[in-house]
């Protein structure tokens, strides 16, 4: 039986008796992570109530390369956007440097018309199109674009849970460094706990195989651990990893050579407990720190890793 996960308070508590260094940036998003945490569950029904039709998973299009919503628009969900938005909105202007944009954001996310036009380039990856709204409401790009995907981000996670993970299924599964469902690249790694099973021992494995936690969307997927999620190369010494000498407690970075790209990774053998990958992902700061003095650069660009 797979071993439940921590909250989002459990997770930070953990991380900031392990680092108290870090307890002033935790305090301040776990507000925030713990609200958007609780949002996919309290969104599901008004997705059932949207008539939204879920697009079916093709696996063709999978070996192809094209996530679930490639090309799908995110008309028709505007009443969940505009519930994300009145709950998160509020923890999110909360935070330092954002609340000189409260106003600006709030407008913004009341008007469907350019609000879900805005959100579908978190599928596009049309910057242009972003860049031009972050214009017409005068906040920086940067800023609007973590909104988005602050607020549009539990409605995919809403989205996502409908599917039984279809992604993962051979011999279809898939194979690419970005999300199955949304296209975004991940914000955290890991590598999975051992198993054990006392009534039946051909279930019992070593552990160690590496799964991508999406950080829009919160999909996960398998992946290959030699190969790099950015520039697809695979191979021997094509990916490296950084960690502390002492108390690492399976944290780790994993950066490809060739393009220099990396991924915060924590390995759960190392660990007694499940992470919330979203906290996670916040409290391996420390180890963005160390990925920037060596002039790498991270898969996901973050609020917290941008020095």
């Amino acid at each position: 039986m797979a071993e439940s996960r921590q909250s989002v308070s459990e997770t930070l508590a953990g991380i900031a008796e392990h680092r108290p260094v870090l307890a002033p940036v935790l305090n301040a998003f776990a507000p925030l992570l713990e609200a958007r945490s609780a949002l996919p569950e309290k969104l599901s029904p008004l997705l059932e109530e949207s008539g939204f039709v879920l697009p079916p998973w093709q696996p063709e299009r999978a070996q192809q390369g094209a996530p679930l919503l490639a090309g799908a628009s995110l008309n028709g969900l505007f009443p969940l956007v505009r519930e994300s938005a009145d709950t998160l909105l509020p923890l999110l202007e909360a935070l330092p440097g954002m609340n000189g944009y409260a106003d600006a954001l709030s407008s913004f996310f009341q008007k469907e018309e350019p609000c879900m036009r805005a959100a579908d380039t978190l599928l596009t990856g049309h910057e242009t199109a972003l860049a031009e709204a972050a214009e017409r409401i005068q906040v920086p790009p940067a800023v609007l674009l973590f909104a988005l995907e602050v607020v549009v981000g539990p409605v995919l996670h809403a989205l996502a849970a409908k599917y039984d993970a279809p992604w993962d299924e051979r011999p279809s599964s898939w194979m690419q460094g970005f999300c199955p469902v949304c296209g975004s690249f991940p914000s955290i790694a890991y590598l999975d706990k051992r198993v054990f099973d006392e009534k039946n021992a051909f279930l019992a494995g070593g552990g160690g195989k590496k799964h991508l936690h999406c950080a829009l969307c919160g999909t996960e997927w398998h992946f290959r651990r030699g190969a790099c999620p950015s520039c697809g190369k695979e191979g021997s010494g094509v990916m490296e990893f950084l960690r502390e000498s002492e108390g690492s407690r399976g944290e780790r970075i994993d950066w490809c050579t060739k393009c220099r790209s990396y991924c915060p990774t924590v390995d759960l053998r190392e660990r007694d407990g499940t992470p919330d990958m979203d906290a996670m992902a916040l409290g391996m700061m420390h180890m963005d720190i160390v990925a920037s003095q060596k002039g790498l650069i991270p898969l996901k660009p973050s609020f917290w890793n941008q020095f």
